[in-house]
């Protein structure tokens, strides 16, 4: 009996690995989104702390270079928050690059696939059929000899 062969099978472990590089990559980026939105979020927590301290300086009426400080500390701050946005925003259209490119590999695999999947189902369909031929040919020659046509 013959062996099922689809010649195509170093090409589809080919799209498996870079489905598995594309999967990692993602990962990588979904992981780099998260510490991006961390650190963005720590950076909008101590603009607000530099808010609450100007606004505590300003009460207890703090000089003005103290309070020249703390304005000065704010705007440090901002640029912070604004750095850290447009990390999260590059992070973020890396993840969706990662994302669509997965996505693509693992259409690419399923497509092989598929095909060595139909490639299988002919193969199997044809090896049924020439077993059943087999089975039909002794079948034949067994009644052949019993009604001695045969020798």
């Amino acid at each position: 009996m013959a062996r099922f062969h689809f010649r195509l099978e170093p090409v589809l472990h080919m799209r498996q690995r870079a489905e598995e590089q594309a999967q990692q990559a993602l990962a990588r980026a979904e992981r780099q989104l998260q510490e991006a939105e961390r650190r963005l979020a720590l950076a909008e927590d101590r603009l607000r702390e530099a808010y609450g301290s100007a606004n505590d300086a300003e009460r207890v009426g703090s000089d003005v270079v103290q309070l020249t400080w703390h304005r000065n500390w704010i705007v440090v701050k901002t640029r912070d928050v604004e750095a850290s946005r447009l990390d999260v925003r590059d992070r973020l259209e890396t993840r969706d690059l990662r994302l669509h490119q997965a996505q693509e590999a693992h259409k690419q695999r399923r497509v092989l696939e598929r095909f060595k999947e139909r490639a299988r189902l002919v193969f199997d369909t044809e090896q049924a059929h020439r077993e059943m031929q087999a089975i039909d040919e002794l079948a034949t020659i067994k009644a052949a000899r019993r009604s001695g046509d045969f020798q």
